[in-house]
């Protein structure tokens, strides 16, 4: 029997954080790996009955498995608490990380804490990376695991793929996410002469939802099963933080340096090319495939999208609508899962 480890949620959840986990269980349960549930976090009201409930879980897992767990590399109690128990059992351990906190919030850990948590990603067999640059940091930081690259995060949907190239008029920008200031928070520095004539479509859950310049329309929140529906625009920007340029000391901006964010799938699967950052996790993907524009600050865009022809964005459409389907069907995660599991029975095969 094999196992994938991961968090319940509803399906009512705004942000990636709801959808990912979801969609890896679903895919992962479709490959033949049996759900074992745990809790993200436990509440101060619920925490020894949340604890023993997760301990009871893992418990029933089998020895001699092969166990896949969406890890956020965080030090939160259940990870400690899956890892502890995975470690007395012989199965061999597939980390598929979602995020990597300790980069994310990189000032909340001292560099002892960050160490820590990284250590546990040593009991692996392999691990399933979201692409090179956090294969690369995660080697950097004394992780020697072999790794599988999924480059994209899928986003499972019932919905019609969009193919509106009709509706082209290439000055409407569209941005999903969370709308914290931390995350979002340049969205209230384009000013009106940076943007010239382009629109930017706001979407998603914040305060920054009330402070954004005319040019910048809000409209509105969705659920992430609703917004293949709801989502309108010529280009889905990828852009983290509170400056129109990288700022390196911005944890926010720097994470999108080592992570596939979830909001290019859902660009994807609505039809648009993407604008990514030229030094991002995503930039060799979009180079490679066609998808969309590289930058290096927001003041770019203008000229960069004035730049396109209709036939050369007719060509990014295309091919972003080409790597949707896959993103639609999950054969991203499959492929990698696939992968990491052959190198675990390889492994299993020369320990016997």
């Amino acid at each position: 029997m094999n196992y994938i480890i991961g968090p319940k949620m509803n399906k009512n959840g705004m942000f990636a954080g709801n959808k990912f986990p979801r969609d890896i269980i679903n895919i992962c349960n479709d490959l033949g790996f049996e759900p074992v549930y745990v809790h993200e976090g436990y509440s101060k009201k619920k925490l020894i009955f949340q604890y023993l409930e997760d301990y009871m879980n893992l418990s029933h897992i089998k020895n001699d498995s092969i166990v896949i767990y969406i890890d956020q590399v965080t030090p939160k109690i259940s990870r400690k608490l899956v890892y502890k128990i995975l470690a007395k059992k012989n199965v061999k351990i597939i980390p598929l990380i979602e995020d990597i906190d300790v980069i994310r919030y990189s000032r909340n850990f001292s560099l002892q804490e960050k160490k820590r948590e990284l250590e546990r990603l040593s009991l692996a067999t392999c691990i399933i990376s979201q692409n090179h640059n956090m294969s690369k940091f995660l080697k950097n930081s004394g992780v020697e695991k072999p790794t599988v690259e999924m480059n994209v995060l899928d986003f499972l949907t019932n919905s019609t793929i969009k193919d509106v190239i009709s509706h082209y008029s290439n000055n409407v920008i569209c941005y999903g996410g969370n709308l914290s200031y931390k995350q979002s928070g340049f969205l209230t520095k384009l000013k009106y002469q940076d943007i010239g004539k382009l629109q930017y479509y706001v979407y998603g859950k914040g305060e920054v939802s009330n402070r954004l310049p005319h040019n910048v329309i809000y409209k509105g929140g969705f659920s992430a099963e609703d917004s293949i529906e709801k989502l309108k625009g010529d280009w889905g920007l990828v852009w983290n933080g509170s400056s129109v340029n990288i700022n390196d000391e911005d944890d926010n901006a720097k994470y999108y340096n080592f992570v596939s964010p979830h909001k290019v799938s859902m660009y994807a699967l609505c039809g648009m090319p993407v604008i990514v950052y030229s030094k991002s996790a995503m930039a060799q993907f979009v180079r490679e495939n066609e998808c969309g524009i590289l930058i290096n600050s927001l003041s770019e865009i203008p000229q960069k999208i004035g730049s396109i022809s209709k036939d050369q964005y007719t060509r990014y459409r295309n091919n972003i609508l080409s790597i949707a389907i896959h993103i639609s069907k999950g054969d991203f995660t499959k492929k990698s899962v696939r992968k990491a599991e052959m190198l675990a029975n390889i492994s299993n095969d020369l320990k016997g």
